[in-house]
């Protein structure tokens, strides 16, 4: 077989795919793997590690994830419009980036454009003469986060969407924000609806040679070349994030310019939900090899946008942690979103939790205790070694990987105790950067070992840490007959269950608490005295919204279930782990499908709240209609509407009556799935009536 060695050398130069031959065999496709390098601009963002995403717009003020594009721009009216508080909260956590949704699927744009008349320009904010992406920008250029953006390719209100007039509008749009708001880190395009690439439509390739000739140093986001999505909207990434990927077919050029490139990449982008994306059994069938590292967004809260209701379902300080650790730590960036409220302004609660996450950053991470080490060198280990024995629980690995690329595979630490090594923590990749957390572990020194790698690798960085104590928000749960109990993990703690804040003058708990009618439970954890704890202005607080008891409850009647472990028992079985589900078959009838309820009583209802199934987006319901009845035969619809976004965000939607009525029956009503499919699913159907 020919040399590899011209190949390897092309492949570090280009930072761009790298063909696969013809006659290469599994081990030739890994060690050409193991030669690809990112880009500079790939390596400086990544560099960031946790960004902000604000998502702020014409939704905050209609209450809405997806506009429709209808709305006008005089609801538009922020009240305390302030980008330095913004980015003074953004800072105290620790981010060093923030994405702002310039323009959302609605296609109202925060900043005056030649474009359209749906913009800023046309709302009271600043008497007309406001732009949100130029005070943003300037605010962030002094407070020293880097800037991106985000403009959505699907346009709701632009009639000429789909068309190529649609490109040049869409140009015309990238242009204004990539000349007018200085440098940019990130240019962030959505998947949702995007149109597909298309050249007499939609051209996605100038678009990309757009970006690059504005601002070169941002990397294109999502539906771009540079970074992509890690394939969820829960923080999740894989326990083996690779960001060499394989291509499925040829990719002779760099993805701007060449069309069987980008072609390559946009199939590759529609897997990108898989587990494994870069393992050995992937890239064996390789065609062409490319650097695509992975971004891991997440809401603070259950939606993107600012809801007044969620004010109470903001994540907690240590959650936040956990999806720290779990996009940074796991080679990724994450990105936070953060909404704005209708004032302006990041909401208080949301500002607490971000403070707390910051100070626990900072007394984790401020002090790298391997400064006071040893350290020693070897080619496939290195060495802490301490003067006094040493305590740490958190072992930070990075790779150099603009140097050496991405090539561990399997990795262990070590922990030198009584003069002997011994496995205290082990892992798979480490990539740009591998976070272990461990339980307190005391040594001598410390050392990992590169088990299995790719090529020869360079570990840029190893570094230890000790990370304080952080009291965890409590579980709460319901018990089918009605019951709430809320669980924790230290502390004292506390609740209400009128929806009201929880202080430490709130009831203690000690025991379950009869809630057949349901309500809104919070429960928050507080330090006990004396104990070990980081202290934050932030409760560690949770909260559950839930229905009424569905003991008694019963189908009438099902359009159609899979039955079985998919019955329509399984709506109202209290039980969020399982789920109802139509017939599924070739033959399928399309939507709507329907379950009828009785719910054994009559009750005033107030709302209903829908959970689509955990395990994926098969059947979830998009459109969706809410019927109800006192004696099963004269019905009234009480809500007719679309839930949005929840392919990729699964999260209980929360549907209040505009005026109380009075039931027996209920009846549900699926009338479009997410996808279009022809079935339907649901995890829980409940009946508010507090």
């Amino acid at each position: 077989m020919r040399s590899l060695l011209p190949l390897f050398s092309a492949a570090v130069m280009a930072q761009g795919p790298v063909a696969v031959p013809a006659d290469g065999n599994s081990d030739t496709i890994v060690r050409l793997a193991s030669s690809v390098r990112p880009s500079p601009r790939q390596v400086a963002w990544q560099a960031t590690a946790c960004n902000a995403f604000v998502h702020f717009g014409i939704n905050t003020f209609t209450d809405r994830e997806w506009g429709d594009g209808t709305e006008s721009p005089r609801d538009f009216a922020p009240s305390e419009f302030d980008a330095r508080q913004w980015v003074e909260t953004f800072r105290a956590a620790g981010m060093r980036g923030l994405v702002l949704t310039c323009k959302h699927h609605d296609g109202f744009c925060l900043w005056p454009t030649a474009t359209t008349t749906h913009d800023v320009a046309a709302s009271p904010f600043r008497g007309g003469k406001g732009d949100v992406v130029g005070e943003v920008a300037a605010a962030c250029r002094d407070g020293g986060l880097r800037f991106g953006i985000y403009l959505s390719p699907w346009d709701r209100h632009e009639p000429s969407f789909g068309s190529k007039a649609y490109q040049e509008l869409f140009l015309g749009q990238l242009r204004e924000l990539c000349t007018n708001y200085g440098p940019l880190f990130e240019v962030w395009f959505d998947g949702a609806h995007c149109p597909a690439d298309d050249p007499a439509v939609f051209d996605w390739q100038l678009v990309f040679r757009t970006v690059r000739e504005l601002q070169p140093e941002a990397v294109i986001a999502v539906t771009g070349p540079d970074v992509r999505w890690v394939g969820n909207e829960a923080g999740r990434t894989r326990d083996e994030e690779w960001s060499v990927l394989p291509l499925p077919a040829a990719a002779p050029g760099p993805f701007e310019h060449d069309r069987d490139s980008w072609r390559a990449l946009w199939a590759l982008r529609e897997r990108n939900q898989d587990q494994d994306l870069g393992s050995r059994q992937q890239l064996a069938a390789a065609r062409a090899l490319c650097w695509w590292p992975a971004e891991t967004d997440v809401s603070i809260r259950p939606g993107w946008f600012h809801h007044p209701h969620e004010d109470v379902q903001v994540k907690s300080a240590a959650t936040l942690v956990d999806l720290w650790f779990g996009a940074v730590g796991q080679n990724s960036v994450l990105l936070l979103n953060v909404p704005a409220d209708r004032r302006g302004r990041i909401a208080d609660a949301d500002v607490a939790a971000l403070r707390g996450l910051g100070a626990w950053l900072e007394a984790t991470f401020g002090h790298d205790l391997a400064g006071a080490a040893t350290r020693k060198h070897y080619p496939k280990a290195g060495e802490l070694l301490f003067a006094q024995p040493t305590t740490v629980d958190v072992f930070d690995l990075g790779e150099d990987v603009l140097a050496a690329g991405q090539q561990v595979e399997q990795f262990r630490i070590e922990v030198l105790q009584n003069g002997g090594w011994r496995e205290c923590a082990r892992g798979t990749t480490i990539g740009m950067r591998r976070l272990v957390r461990s339980e307190p572990v005391t040594g001598d020194g410390f050392r990992y070992w590169l088990e299995r790698t790719r090529g020869k690798a360079q570990i840029g960085h190893f570094r230890v840490f000790r990370r304080p104590e952080l009291l965890r928000p409590p579980t709460i749960r319901r018990r089918d007959d009605g019951t709430v109990t809320i669980s924790g993990h230290g502390g004292e703690l506390h609740y209400t269950l009128d929806g009201s804040a929880v202080t430490r003058a709130s009831p203690r708990y000690t025991g379950p608490l009869p809630l057949p009618e349901g309500g809104i439970v919070r429960a928050a954890a507080f330090a006990a005295a004396g104990a070990r704890t980081l202290p934050l202005t932030a409760a560690n607080e949770s909260s559950a919204t839930f229905g009424l008891c569905q003991r008694g409850w019963r189908v009438v009647d099902c359009s159609s279930e899979q039955g079985g472990g998919e019955g329509a028992a399984k709506l109202i079985d209290g039980d969020p782990g399982t789920h109802w589900h139509s017939r599924w078959s070739p033959d399928s009838p399309s939507p709507p499908h329907h379950v009828t309820i009785d719910l054994g009583q009559t009750v005033q209802a107030r709302g209903f709240v829908y959970l689509p199934r955990q395990d994926g987006n098969n059947g979830t319901v998009a459109d969706y209609e809410l019927l109800g009845s006192v004696d099963g035969e004269r019905w009234t619809s009480l809500a007719v509407g679309t839930f949005d976004n929840l392919a990729a965000n699964p999260v209980a939607q929360v549907v209040t009556l505009a005026t109380p009525a009075p039931l027996r029956f209920v009846r549900f009503v699926a009338k479009r799935e997410c996808q279009g499919r022809a079935w339907a699913s649901g995890a829980e159907l409940e009946v508010l009536v507090r």
